[in-house]
């Protein structure tokens, strides 16, 4: 049978490039969107995360695993320290937008990387968030002017370009790039084309690592 991972969007532009992993790294499974489109706005007005948007996620998260989901997948970077309380009651995976592409990051050990997002907050968030996870490793971030745009009207050649403008001046030495959000993770080819660097996907990564907690080891290959 085919697993069913549940994705829990905190904005609608998370919920195609978030099945767009799911196509591209775990082609078995079969993704359902969970929406809460409040999540986001009511963070950003309180200032960050409150106990009662945690409950809430929470409540999602549960409401997935009962209704059958056989891994959670939460779209939103604000969001991923609940999926570590998620997984402590949970029977099924459950990870964080870009955990999985932090490990990656610490699994391959570069000296350097640059972190691309389309807002400075969010873009600094998660460069503090990747430089806890894997330590010794040099953090750049940077925002990209018109990423945000760009995404939103869905012109990848823009995007790709907004992209490559704020990553090239910052390239000396830089081994690995990776994209903060999942809004603008749609031209991660592109753009490692564009730069002569890889580029890592949070949704790709994602879809990677829960294909392969679900696999058998025998059955492991990467997708075609």
């Amino acid at each position: 049978m085919r697993p069913t991972v549940a994705v829990v969007n905190a904005t609608p532009a998370s919920m195609e490039p978030a099945a767009d992993g799911l196509g591209e790294g775990f082609p078995e499974a079969t993704a359902w969107h969970l929406l809460d489109d409040r999540l986001v706005t009511e963070a950003d007005a309180a200032g960050g995360m409150t106990p009662a948007l945690t409950r809430r996620m929470l409540a999602l998260i549960d409401y997935a695993v009962r209704g059958g989901a056989d891994a959670v997948l939460l779209s939103c970077s604000m969001y991923g320290p609940v999926a570590e309380l998620a997984r402590r009651t949970c029977d099924v995976p459950v990870t964080g937008s870009d955990e999985a592409m932090f490990a990656e990051v610490a699994r391959r050990r570069p000296g350097r990387v640059l972190l691309l997002g389309s807002l400075e907050s969010a873009a600094a968030d998660s460069a503090r968030r990747l430089t806890e996870a894997a330590g010794g490793v040099e953090v750049s971030a940077v925002a990209a002017p018109g990423a945000a745009a760009a995404a939103s009207a869905r012109d990848w050649p823009d995007l790709v370009g907004a992209l490559a403008r704020a990553a090239e001046p910052r390239l000396d030495g830089v081994e690995l790039v990776l994209l903060g959000q999942y809004s603008i993770s749609p031209v991660h080819a592109e753009l490692a084309d564009r730069l002569g660097v890889p580029v890592l996907s949070p949704p790709l990564t994602a879809a990677r690592t829960l294909r392969a907690a679900w696999l058998p080891p025998a059955s492991r290959e990467e997708p075609a």
